[in-house]
């Protein structure tokens, strides 16, 4: 009899255990998990896969430091990190101290290891924040605290809004009355959303539109920042896959899951990079890792690790819980070939993409949210907050708050741009079936309304591409529920063009 197939190997790991299934498991069937799980690594083994460790590439990357340039902004200098008993914030403090700075400090509320003082505090705190700035006297900041985790933000909710938006608000705060002269902070490549249904991606969305309008306005600081991915050695997957071979039993999202990934050096050498460069490039922009090369595949990397560890693992498939689900929607990236494409940044930004001196850093600017706009959002959001502990209120008035921001930042710009996004993401020949659309129906109304304002009052050329494109769009929006009216004034705009 010839031996299973992966796929169907993976197929009775299914049927085994489902997704749901309570612990502990029934009799015999952790057992059964760990044989399955051994025949899918020799299937997959005959295959020509797992020869190489799919993380070797991943750890092998670098960002190149500028190291003359860091040191002229540390060397002798107060150095102040939020959150730094992290993973990150310990291999970054590590760094500075190199640097030789006159003081080092982590404000967190849990002790650390390694490097500089700690000042025990939370960034929720303003009362916490003037008493150590005060202390201190920090002239650079790096900000590193947050709730990191999406499965764990869905939960605490509250928590995650108030340490994520609103610590953030009371950091860049306390960097202004301290006359701070750099900030840098730590934001994340879910941010390359246009609009997310997550809180963990919504929080860091609020707190980056926070840190470009400080970047944006003219003061004592000099505020820059970073995007990252799924830093390999803070990761949660890698740790859940440690922990579960330990256990004799791996529990993975599904079989199909990707996730880009950066290490640990190019986290903390980006970091340092930001600090040296802010002021030479435009202000409301961020630096990520150039080289992020192709997304780990989780099954891959489990099955991998289990057959070097040489013990009896199961694999089971949970499922993909929420803050872990976010779908792709076609028009999060430009596809016109006139620009590189990077995972961390959307087509909105990437005409505005630059690199570093050597080329392992890429850059891009974040859309602007007029001030106003951001301040009263930020304002209702607090006040919902306020109104109310149930987590559900408040993940509500947060994606509301998120909506807010991106339809003010979409004003900026121009129809063409607009169009030519929500095209790709929605036109018949990209958009599939209608049911499947309408998970993007959020994102589609948000483009479809900041875009026909513009097309109804100043029509574009007669050109015949844009009139074809306004007909799809028109044909795609009108089959999804909800949307029939944004295709009505599709349809009626096109018309206008065609009598131009």
């Amino acid at each position: 009899m010839p031996p299973a197939s992966s796929a169907l190997l993976i197929r009775r790991l299914a049927e085994l255990c489902p997704p749901g299934t309570p612990a502990p498991l029934p009799p015999g069937t952790l057992a059964a998990l760990q044989a399955t799980t051994a025949a899918l690594v020799e299937a997959v083994q005959a295959e020509g896969r797992l020869q190489e460790d799919p993380l070797a590439l991943a750890l092998s990357r670098s960002v190149t430091l500028q190291t003359e340039a860091v040191a002229r902004r540390l060397r002798g200098r107060r150095v102040l990190v939020t959150g730094g008993s992290g993973c990150v914030g310990t291999r970054l403090r590590q760094l500075i101290a190199g640097f030789q700075p006159a003081a080092l400090v982590n404000l967190d509320r849990v002790p650390h290891q390694g490097e500089g003082l700690w000042a025990r505090g939370d960034i929720r705190s303003p009362d916490d924040l003037a008493e150590i700035f005060s202390a201190h006297r920090p002239e650079v900041v790096f900000h590193l605290a947050s709730i990191r985790e999406p499965g764990m933000a869905e939960r605490i909710v509250r928590e995650a809004v108030e340490t994520n938006v609103f610590g953030t608000r009371n950091v860049l705060e306390a960097c202004r009355r301290a006359g701070v002269a750099q900030a840098v902070y730590s934001s994340t490549g879910k941010c390359y959303a246009y609009l997310t249904d997550h809180v963990y991606t919504a929080t860091k969305k609020l707190a980056e539109a926070q840190w470009m309008a400080a970047a944006r306005e003219a003061g004592p600081t000099l505020f820059a920042m970073t995007r990252f991915t799924h830093v390999l050695e803070n990761g949660v997957v890698a740790r859940e896959i440690t922990g579960g071979i330990a256990a004799g039993l791996v529990g993975l999202h599904g079989p199909d899951r990707h996730f880009n990934v950066q290490n640990l050096r190019q986290a903390t050498h980006l970091l340092l990079n930001a600090l040296a460069l802010a002021g030479e490039q435009a202000p409301d922009s961020f630096w990520s890792a150039a080289d992020l090369g192709w997304p780990v595949n989780t099954l891959e990397l489990a099955l991998h690790q289990i057959a070097a560890s040489g013990r009896p693992v199961g694999l089971r498939f949970l499922g993909v819980p929420c803050g872990y689900d976010e779908s792709f929607f076609r028009g999060q990236f430009d596809w016109s070939e006139r620009y590189d494409y990077h995972p961390l940044v959307n087509a909105l930004e990437a005409p505005t993409q630059f690199a570093d001196r050597s080329g392992t850093m890429i850059g891009a600017r974040v859309a602007a949210c007029p001030p106003a706009a951001l301040q009263a959002a930020l304002g209702r959001l607090g006040e919902a907050l306020a109104a109310t502990r149930e987590d559900p209120l408040a993940k509500r008035a947060l994606l509301q708050a998120v909506r807010e921001v991106a339809a003010a930042s979409l004003a900026g710009f121009c129809p063409h741009r607009l169009l030519e996004i929500l095209w790709w993401g929605a036109a018949p020949e990209w958009a599939g079936d209608s049911a499947q659309m309408q998970r993007f129906r959020p994102i589609m109304t948000l483009f479809a309304e900041a875009l026909l304002p513009a097309l109804e009052a100043a029509p574009l050329p007669p050109e015949a591409a844009l009139q074809a494109r306004m007909a799809e769009l028109a044909g795609s929006l009108a089959a999804i529920s909800g949307m029939e009216a944004l295709a009505g004034r599709f349809a009626a705009a096109r018309r206008a063009l065609q009598a131009a």
